[in-house]
């Protein structure tokens, strides 16, 4: 790894007992750099969780089939051109699976980080839910054209009313924070508190709880108009799910996925005051977990011989959600042109049909459906996503592979 690139080790993080006061991860600063760098791997140290257990089913290894992917090239944003090694060694990365026709190609461990650590999904986690959710309206256990109201009447008059469940799925809908409550890294202040990433200040005067601050959220402008990623919308699908099912996500998770495909830890949801999942950022798991996850995606739902997601719903999920309300939307600029968002991923529209789980601080789930390729990285960047070039390195690095497998498999 470059000299200016440090471990947490290196930055003496959480050395020592007790820890130098200005060495010690806390609740409050997890998030932030450099303590991320250890927070990112010890979230169950910091934070109150709930498990997904693993369930009963045996442990389903990969096989192994290492490549040397030193002759694999990107350039980056400023034409300097580096390999795909060199982007695993500046991206801040701490674990990094890669996956091609269901086999492990290769695989990184940096920064402490074991093959049975637990990390981070950070903003990942929405992928996760919003294939759940995809997964129960196939079910037919909700209609995505109805009204989110139809199911949570507690949301009439906020700014959630009028729209409907696929507006929630997509991030179509015209929701917002209020003007005053920003906040670069839990989006809103209040907000913050409410899940519990942010320590509750002696003023507080806002929601008690998550469900409660989702009816007070405001509208501005159409829904489905444009695309406006903000975390609530995934809230408001746990809750769905959880209201109509009578069951923790947790549960829902455990029963229709995590259980079902041999993963080797139980995964783990860091949940909020309440005890409510934080469903759209507090996802954990192993690397090699959350690849497996993928490489089920990828296979069009199958694993292990089992039909976990229906063919249909992969199918609905690549076919992508709508490109121009993303062109509309504040997250458009001239790196992602031509992308849409559908039931929580990130769509490329690329020429391989590419799409993603996305979280804050460079964790990346990335499914290339025609180079049969999927990378599960997990990272602690210093910025926020996707405000570092870390970012933007692996997301020219990670096409470039694909293509590269694309090419020698031919």
């Amino acid at each position: 790894m470059p000299d200016s690139i440090q471990s947490a080790d290196d930055l003496g993080l959480m050395r020592g007992f007790p820890p130098a006061p200005d060495k010690l991860v806390t609740h409050e600063n997890q998030l932030y750099a450099p303590y991320n760098r250890w927070a990112f791997q010890n979230e169950l140290a910091l934070n109150r969780v709930v498990d997904v257990w693993r369930g009963e089913s045996a442990f389903t290894p990969f096989a192994y089939d290492l490549r040397d992917l030193g002759e694999v090239t990107y350039q980056n944003r400023a034409g300097t051109r580096f390999t795909f090694e060199q982007m695993v060694e500046m991206s801040y990365t701490d674990g990094i699976v890669v996956l091609h026709q269901g086999k492990i190609i290769y695989e990184r461990y940096l920064n402490g980080m074991q093959p049975h650590s637990l990390h981070a999904w950070a903003s990942g986690s929405k992928s996760m839910t919003g294939t759940l959710a995809a997964l129960l309206a196939d079910e037919g256990l909700f209609d995505p054209d109805a009204p989110v109201v139809t199911y949570l009447p507690e949301l009439r008059g906020s700014g959630f009313d009028e729209a409907t469940i696929r507006q929630v799925m997509d991030m179509t809908t015209a929701v917002k924070f209020a003007k005053d409550d920003a906040d670069p890294v839990n989006e809103s202040a209040d907000y913050g508190v409410v899940m519990g990433w942010k320590e509750r200040p002696a003023d507080y005067a806002g929601a008690e709880t998550g469900c409660a601050f989702l009816a007070t959220m405001q509208k501005a402008g159409a829904h489905g108009d444009r695309f406006a990623y903000l975390t609530p919308n995934t809230d408001v699908l746990a809750w769905l799910m959880k209201r109509l099912l009578g069951k923790t996500l947790a549960a829902i998770m455990q029963d229709r996925v995590w259980a079902r495909f041999g993963t080797e830890r139980d995964a783990f949801w860091i949940v909020d005051p309440t005890t409510a999942e934080t469903a759209g950022s507090g996802l954990l798991s192993t690397t090699r977990d959350m690849a497996r996850f993928g490489q089920m995606l990828l296979q069009r739902g199958q694993f292990n011989g089992q039909q976990i997601v229906p063919t249909q719903v992969i199918a609905e999920i690549e076919r992508g959600g709508d490109r121009e309300a993303f062109a509309r939307g504040p997250a458009a600029n001239p790196t992602n042109q031509g992308w849409s968002y559908r039931d929580q991923w990130w769509m490329t529209h690329n020429d391989h049909g590419a799409y993603m789980a996305l979280g804050y601080g460079g964790q990346m789930l990335y499914i290339d459906p025609a180079a049969q390729m999927v990378v599960a990285k997990f990272s602690s960047y210093p910025t926020p996503t996707p405000a570092g070039n870390e970012f933007w390195s692996a997301m020219v690095a990670l096409p470039a592979l694909g293509r590269w497998l694309a090419a020698e498999s031919a």
